[in-house]
């Protein structure tokens, strides 16, 4: 469907129950930040119990630690938007294995806002996400390093994309061995794309 604005987009967006997911807790979840022309999309996996609350995404306990960093590496609401691969719960948070319902949700909404938005970047964050927006497997071996947005509607367009950890494996690495290097990895790669931005670093 063509939209001519994307505050059209947002409520055809919102207004959706198409399918199960949608249906399980009966909220969409909006993007945030710049809905104009947004330097980088930051997308994650789906929403959550306090995301369905409150109507924002990450704004629980991972998304608070991915705010964090986020905002130290110079994102914030006027060069950035917040968004999910699925921007509903699904039931009991559990993120779909119908493949063909995801790819249908992703084509139907995040591809869209893309296309609508254009942005420079993407950050991409956790391994599902990877895997449903760009085709990807395996976010260890493929965080850090650059891609590029595979559904581009222009020849002339290039829109660069990085992945790395979700701030809930980071939290769940917290007090292992491994967690510090998980860290590290999870805030360079955030400031990478913001270097690529052109983001002042707080």
């Amino acid at each position: 469907m063509k939209y001519d604005n994307y505050e059209e987009f947002e409520q055809a967006k919102i207004a959706c129950r198409d399918c199960e997911i949608g249906l399980a807790y009966n909220r969409v979840v909006p993007s945030l930040g710049n809905k104009v022309d947004p330097t980088v999309i930051v997308i994650g996996e789906c929403a959550g119990r306090e995301e369905v609350e409150h109507g924002e995404p990450f704004i629980g306990k991972c998304g608070k630690l991915l705010r964090k960093h986020l905002n130290e590496s110079g994102f914030c609401k006027e060069n950035c938007l917040i968004t999910n691969t699925i921007p509903c719960r699904p039931l009991n948070n559990q993120f779909p294995t119908d493949t063909k319902l995801v790819s249908h949700c992703v084509d139907q909404w995040l591809a869209k806002e893309i296309e609508i938005l254009r942005p420079r970047f993407i950050l991409i964050v956790g391994g599902k996400a990877l895997k449903n927006v760009m085709g990807i497997d395996g976010i260890t071996k493929n965080r850090g390093s650059w891609m590029t947005y595979p559904k581009i509607w222009e020849p002339s367009l290039e829109i660069g994309v990085m992945a790395t950890f979700h701030p809930s494996y980071v939290l769940r690495k917290e007090h292992m061995a491994e967690g510090p290097g998980v860290l590290e990895s999870f805030k360079v790669d955030i400031a990478t794309v913001s270097k690529a931005a052109g983001f002042h670093l707080t």
